[in-house]
């Protein structure tokens, strides 16, 4: 007999958590959309993860509902039954447009964050690039210091500034800087390894970027359409299942037996 007292108090606990936690799912979902900005690839790859990765939260909703529904089917009530019948064709109808919405982010999910990644893939090139004419520049602009640098060493040199060791090592530098300026071989020589070791490192950087973006595009991609597939196959089972009964299952009971 306490058990019978319960059952109502449980039912009714079971279904406000379970919608709750639909509700709360679709709250989020309002919330995302009034931010929407779909020509933003970024913004939509986010959007379609959390989508994803929420998304058993209304199924466990649902669970609770019908679990709610079942203790309070099963206390014997007059008009049991029919009391929440409009609850549970709104729950199996929404279970089933749910389900319709995660078999349509497959595809929108995929396609974002290929996007994305295809977005920081340019992005890694642009940055290389821009890396590489930066080191270009500071090599160019090395050579085009070689006339001024050996003009003012030979301006100091003939004011007779310089005495002893300075002049020495001046005079060392001009003929350095003068062989420069006449075999550019020799510059290159200089500075060509420190540079190709720079560019080197721009270009193993750059290919770790892009063979690391590439494999969580695959994982993401994979692990996104998956999860939304395996959501909506459950979406639409609970939603089918349920009109199967409200409409089938319900007239078989309700048919008097001989």
């Amino acid at each position: 007999m306490k058990t019978l007292n319960a059952s109502p108090l449980t039912a009714l606990i079971l279904k406000v958590v379970g919608g709750v936690l639909i509700l709360l799912y679709l709250l989020d979902c309002i919330v995302l959309l009034t931010s929407a900005k779909f020509q933003d690839s970024q913004w939509l790859f986010t959007a379609t993860t959390q989508l994803i990765d929420r998304g058993f939260v209304p199924m466990m909703g649902f669970a609770f509902l019908f679990v709610g529904f079942w203790v309070e089917s099963a206390l014997d009530t007059p008009n049991s039954l029919e009391r929440s019948r409009g609850l549970k064709l709104s729950s199996v109808l929404l279970s089933s447009f749910l389900g319709l919405v995660f078999l349509l982010l497959i595809p929108i999910s995929v396609n974002a964050t290929n996007v994305a990644a295809d977005d920081q893939l340019k992005q890694v090139t642009q940055d290389a690039s821009r890396a590489e004419s930066q080191i270009d520049s500071q090599v160019e602009q090395l050579k085009a210091q070689v006339d001024a640098q050996s003009n003012q060493i030979e301006q100091l040199i003939q004011s007779g500034q310089l005495q002893g060791e300075q002049l020495a090592q001046a005079k060392q530098r001009l003929d350095q800087l003068k062989k420069f300026k006449s075999d550019p071989k020799a510059l290159e020589a200089q500075i060509g390894p420190e540079r190709d070791q720079k560019l080197t490192q721009i270009r193993d950087n750059k290919q770790k970027l892009t063979n690391q973006i590439n494999d969580n595009k695959l994982r993401s991609g994979l692990r996104s359409g998956l999860a939304s597939f395996v959501l909506a196959i459950g979406y639409t089972a609970i939603g089918w299942a349920g009109l199967r009964y409200l409409f089938y299952g319900q007239n078989q009971r309700n048919i008097p037996s001989p």
